[in-house]
């Protein structure tokens, strides 16, 4: 059962209803989301790109842009070492594009994501090493590369690391110091001794911070670099960093170029998947983002890339379709992988667990972050889901956390016992020796420290409004507050003593739950997914007879549209 609260930030509201052009409404959902004071409430009802912070405020900038242009002076060939994640897919697109725009002596590697693993690798290393590559540019990865980096360095290779991961900090005593590899520069958000205003940042944003950094030294083209906010808003969306701040900037304007691509790649896929709507954040996050992503769990994130190069329109298609296939591949093992988990937490009670660690060979490595998340969210605890990994004895996998649960502090005080770690605080991946994750599951649990209420989901509620009152222009004007996500959540609503007029389980698997709510005279058609569980705590609740009964409901007022036509639809969050 999940805690519901109202939101009470009055001061918050008050002082954003001293701001110009603001309805009550936008100043209370600002107020809601701590968006308050004059600066910060105009980058989000008026967010342009004249809002954008200056690159040269990251650490390094000055040192990386000479770099690259002594570089291209000079001939050599600059190789951008990518990541097989989505973020990391349009992080080397925003590279790849940008220095094409001067240059085109560059090339870039991607590891395979089983057998190489995370970060740049060493086959990635030698290759460049064999290879002669003048300098090396980290997208996405490379802020733990420690090793790696001083090899390339060693053998006379420049690099450049550009990353937004969590930066490792050496404590001794009384001081604590973060530590960077031995490149030639280091642009990180996260970096502490630097002014940078934004610190949530996705990898493709700091490689678009280069660029940005380097066309205004060479004077080039802007609007050919906004282009490549097309690349940059799928890794914002993707990678569910803050929409917030500039993110909001990359988002927004990232999207309204997207509706007119002439990135032949990307309207092949949306083709493929039979997508014909406007682009939306929703199209980025499950529709173009899981299939580019595909690629790098099944196959090669190099195809991704391969596609968003292309020339030829045939082999364009011939790949989208490959994408597309890839990622109904990936949507079947999910599913199967989920199944398999369940049942051995059901099994072993392993809900019972504050952290809920699970072991189970047979999963492809490449959906254990998936897994862990569907699992995250069905039992609402950290999990971490391990399978076997190539190495005889070693078990790899991925975790995804919970609000009060830094995941990564939390596993990291394990870090001795285990072969490889790294993430942040929502998320981690890991290899361990399998006879050792009894021990981690113990550990974590015998260390945690969650309460009670940090175990319920909690659901902040912006206001109560009764649902007779709601209206189809109600519903668009919270559309213009859109972009929704990580820090900025849809803005939601509740009501108390709701008639269930109708209900009814729809969809190919029965898993959507359709119901018509009536109060006041006034009927509203609401719906809510993956609500099979929910649906079973009606049946039971009410002995079977749903219909007619009083619930109390959280809701997002939405707008279906089907054929033309445009009703007010409420999607349900919560029911009690």
């Amino acid at each position: 059962m999940s805690n519901w609260f109202i939101y009470n930030k009055k001061e918050n509201y008050l002082n954003n209803l001293r701001y110009n052009n603001i309805s009550k409404l936008e100043a209370l959902i600002l107020a809601n989301r701590n968006i308050v004071g004059d600066q910060t409430v105009e980058m989000f009802l008026n967010p342009s790109l004249d809002k954008l912070h200056d690159p040269f405020l990251l650490k390094d900038m000055e040192k990386a842009t000479n770099l690259i242009i002594e570089t291209m002076k000079k001939g050599g060939e600059i190789r951008i070492f990518g990541d097989y994640d989505q973020d990391g897919i349009a992080s080397v697109m925003t590279l790849l594009d940008g220095l094409l725009f001067y240059y085109d002596n560059i090339s870039y590697d991607i590891p395979q994501r089983v057998k190489e693993g995370y970060g740049i690798s060493t086959g990635m290393v030698e290759k460049a090493i064999a290879e002669k590559v003048s300098l090396i540019i980290t997208c996405d990865n490379g802020i733990t590369g420690f090793e790696q980096v001083k090899e390339l360095k060693d053998a006379g290779i420049n690099v450049i690391v550009t990353d937004h991961h969590e930066i490792e900090i050496s404590n001794n005593g009384e001081w604590a110091k973060q530590v960077l590899p031995e490149a030639d520069a280091v642009i990180n958000p996260k970096r502490i001794d630097q002014e940078y205003p934004f610190t949530d940042l996705c990898g493709a944003a700091v490689c678009f911070k280069l660029m940005a950094a380097l066309f205004q030294k060479l004077d080039g083209d802007s609007e050919y670099l906004y282009s490549l906010l097309e690349y940059v808003a799928m890794g914002t969306v993707c990678d569910i960093v803050s929409l917030t701040d500039e993110n909001r900037i990359f988002v927004i304007e990232g999207i309204k170029r997207l509706n007119y691509t002439e990135k032949l790649g990307i309207k092949a896929v949306l083709e493929e998947s039979s997508w014909t709507k406007e682009i939306d954040v929703y199209t980025l996050g499950f529709i173009l983002g899981p299939t580019m992503n595909a690629t790098g769990r099944l196959s090669s994130a190099k195809m991704a890339i391969e596609l968003l190069m292309e020339e030829d329109i045939d082999r364009i298609y011939e790949l989208a379709k490959e994408l597309v296939e890839l990622n109904n591949a990936r949507k079947k093992l999910t599913q199967e992988g989920l199944d398999k988990c369940v049942a051995i937490i059901e099994e072993n009670k392993y809900y019972d667990n504050d952290v809920i660690v699970v072991y189970e060979p047979t999963i492809n490595e490449s959906i254990c972050g998936i897994v862990a998340g569907r699992i995250k969210e069905k039992y609402y605890k950290p999990t971490i889901i391990l399978t076997e990994s190539n190495t005889k004895g070693l078990a790899k996998g991925s975790g995804r956390s919970i609000e009060d649960y830094n995941i990564y502090q939390e596993v990291l005080k394990y870090k001795e016992n285990l072969e490889s770690f790294g993430g942040h605080p929502m998320a981690c991946g890991l290899s361990i020796k399998t006879q050792k994750i009894d021990e981690l599951r113990e550990f974590l649990n015998e260390n945690s420290k969650l309460t009670d209420r940090q175990k319920q989901k909690t659901i902040n509620i912006d206001k109560a409004i009764d649902i007779s009152k709601l209206s189809l222009e109600f519903a668009e004007s919270l559309n213009k507050l859109a972009p929704f996500g990580k820090d900025f959540e849809k803005p939601i609503f509740a009501d108390k003593n709701v008639d269930i007029a109708q209900v009814a389980m729809i969809g190919k698997d029965k898993k959507t739950m359709k119901l018509s709510l009536h109060k006041n005279g006034v009927y509203v058609n609401a719906i809510k997914f993956n609500a099979v569980d929910d649906y079973k705590y009606l049946r039971d609740k009410f002995n079977g007879n749903i219909e007619g009964k009083k619930i109390d409901v959280v809701y997002y007022p939405d707008i279906n549209e089907f054929r033309g036509n445009r009703n007010l639809q409420l999607k349900l969050i919560d029911i009690r």
